[in-house]
């Protein structure tokens, strides 16, 4: 039976071709399958049909992925020369084929397990993302993930057999001769270069002068958090490359026109009740990784017997001001910080990475800088991670203290960092050298893949079957902790304190498996011996809201540029916008609106239709809702895209 298996079997020219290349689709069908396999959860709710009509759309992408990475192939292989049959040259062939598709394939593979992290088909900028981490790291994800890497290298050495079972004979002649011979081969390249770029369109010949773009992929889904399932990975890979990815918007006649609708450029109300209250205050930010709305218990209380994974973190919040309906702007750690130190929200780009990272900017430590604050920013990670480093710098932050300052590895965790509780403390120690008023964020690193944490607490923390939970359990303890020795401190009681997480993360509750909700984030200040209390339960709030609220508090009379409004001002329009997929959404006031980047597609009550099954832009008594709210993300999306292109990012 081995030797079964491993047979050759000679054939004629076309016949090998052809097979090889409906190899690659089903290399494609494999990966896509994988994909779905490991992402169950994310697509639980689709019917059979729904199923069935997002794997016909992937068969469009499926056939243009083939067909780009196949390119070279297809030419060596048709070229009208009787010398394609040489070993020599079919050794050229071989390579043409292995290469890209064993590397399509290994990017879906890998994909399936990072698409949780990113709730989106990796694109190009995933390598300027992590353009500054070591080989190291990779190699441990390569370790942590060894099932992966086992299937990856098995499903390898599998296709290779397969493309091995066939070969060209030289016996075995098409029966052509002389220009005959010539006449067909020739036109049969020909036709196959036809379909190749009729391929590239996904075969749709109805329309066959537009090119098949990734947007196409909502015509065969429900619901955006699903076009996934018909993209795949090298098809996101190949066009996205060398894209500048800011587009121009031009909803209204000019820039002017938007900025009527929604004007960036915020001047503090004097006359607000809160303008100047916590004046001379320190500042302290926290940020945790990946701390979801999801597992604080105070902000789930309509859940029957839930009570979190908080417990330090509900027990502080008790004595702030905490707002529910909180939601990060991005999903990844590089673009909170833009949104919450310079309120600039992630859109089309992260702006870490961006080819506008130079651009000037009002970063928080620049505007408190000038009024005489010390700033710091500590990360528990190593440095240069993310462009950490970098970005607080552009920000305005004076000092950056990371893993080298740290200076003890015996507390790293191995991959990404140093443990969040001697961190914390160590940030604690950090502080009580600054002199006041300062400006102080640390970001921390433990609740992140690979799950671990300091082998003490192994088995402490509740586990619930999803392994960020312990983890939140543990860095919610070294919260505690980082509060209990602040507490003692004299510039406590003069120290405004703000705990947000940088994105949301996980998939313990069904509740936050939407396109909203997947963004949910705790949002809490805490000013200790103030009147800023309470649980508000209503207004929508973003990262980008916090620079212009700090600014408020703290009395800052001058404009400021800002993509985001004071939480406080009851006056202000009060939203949320972030990215899901390719799509954006403006959430406000109970509403969520989806706009593909040219027009409206989708608008739901998100609290009321958690699962966003009922699209209410089909309901005339909701087109004054719809159309207000996409007059709002339009002005936002030009008036940003202007002025990210035109260095205008200063009032």
């Amino acid at each position: 039976m081995r030797r079964s298996f491993l047979k050759t079997y000679p054939t004629n020219h076309l016949s090998v071709f052809i097979y090889r290349i409906l190899l690659a689709y089903l290399l494609f069908v494999v990966a896509r399958f994988l994909f779905y396999l490991f992402n169950y959860t994310y697509f639980a709710d689709m019917s059979g049909s729904q199923l069935a009509r997002a794997w016909y759309g992937g068969f469009r992408f499926d056939t243009a992925s083939v067909l780009y990475l196949n390119l070279l192939f297809i030419i060596l292989s048709l070229l009208p020369f009787r010398f394609r049959t040489k070993r020599n040259y079919q050794l050229w062939v071989d390579v043409a084929w292995y290469v890209p598709n064993l590397f399509g394939l290994l990017a879906g593979i890998a994909d399936a397990v990072y698409y949780p992290f990113t709730l989106k088909r990796t694109t190009i900028d995933v390598f300027s993302e992590f353009a500054n981490e070591g080989a190291g790291m990779f190699l441990h994800l390569f370790v942590q993930y060894w099932y992966v890497t086992l299937l990856g290298m098995v499903l390898t050495l599998f296709f290779i057999v397969l493309y091995r079972r066939v070969r060209i004979a030289k016996w075995v002649g098409d029966g052509l001769r002389g220009w005959k011979y010539y006449t067909f081969q020739t036109t049969l390249l020909l036709f196959s270069i036809f379909l190749v770029i009729g391929g590239f369109r996904g075969f749709n010949f109805s329309r066959f002068l537009r090119p098949l773009a990734i947007g196409h992929s909502n015509a065969y889904v429900d619901k955006i958090e699903q076009r996934s399932l018909v993209l795949n990975t090298p098809y996101c890979l190949i066009r996205t490359i060398g894209k500048q990815r800011l587009a121009t918007y031009s909803f209204f006649p000019n820039d002017e026109a938007a900025e009527q609708v929604f004007n960036p450029v915020h001047t503090p109300r004097r006359d607000s009740l809160w303008f100047g209250a916590l004046r001379g205050r320190n500042v302290m930010i926290v940020i945790v990784e990946s701390f979801a709305r999801q597992y604080v218990g105070s902000l789930n209380t309509e859940l029957e017997g839930y009570k979190g994974y908080t417990p330090c973190f509900d027990s502080l919040a008790r004595q702030g001001l905490l707002f529910k309906q909180a939601f990060a702007n991005g999903r990844i750690s590089i673009d909170a910080m833009p949104a919450l130190l310079a309120s600039l929200p992630k859109i089309n780009e992260h702006f870490v990475t961006s080819a506008y990272a130079l651009n000037n900017i009002g970063g928080l430590g620049t505007i408190l800088g000038a009024r005489g604050y010390n700033s710091q920013f500590f990360h528990g990670g190593t440095n240069g991670t993310m462009n950490f480093d970098a970005f607080v710098k552009q920000a305005g932050y004076q000092h950056y203290f990371g893993r080298t300052e740290y200076a003890n590895d015996a507390d790293f965790d191995g991959i990404w960092g140093v443990w969040d509780e001697p961190f914390l403390l160590r940030t604690a120690d950090e502080l009580n050298k600054m002199a006041e008023p300062f400006l102080g964020t640390v970001f921390t690193v433990s609740s992140h893949g690979p799950y671990q944490m300091p082998a003490q607490y192994v088995g402490r923390f509740p586990d619930e079957g999803e392994p960020l939970v312990k983890c939140i359990g543990y860095t919610d303890y070294a919260l505690g902790k980082f509060f209990q020795r602040v507490s003692r401190e004299p510039w406590f009681n003069n120290t405004l304190f703000v705990v947000t997480a940088d994105h949301s993360s996980g998939d313990l509750l069904e509740k936050y498996r939407t396109s909203v909700l997947r963004f949910a984030v705790p949002m809490l200040l805490y000013a200790p011996g103030s009147t800023l209390r309470g649980l508000d339960t209503t207004t929508t709030v973003q990262h980008a809201d916090l620079l212009p609220t700090l600014l408020t508090l703290l009395g800052y009379e001058h404009p400021v540029l800002s993509y985001g409004n004071d939480m406080l001002d009851s006056n202000a329009p009060h939203f949320a916008i972030n990215e899901f997929d390719g799509l954006f959404q403006i959430i406000e006031n109970g509403y969520v609106l989806q706009h593909d980047g040219t027009r409206p597609v989708g608008l739901y009550n998100y609290l009321q239709d958690n699962a966003l099954n009922s699209n209410l832009l089909e309901y005339p008594e909701y087109k004054a809702l719809g159309s207000q709210m996409c007059r709002q993300i339009e002005a936002i999306l030009q008036s940003y895209s202007a002025r990210m292109r035109g260095n205008r990012l200063l009032p």
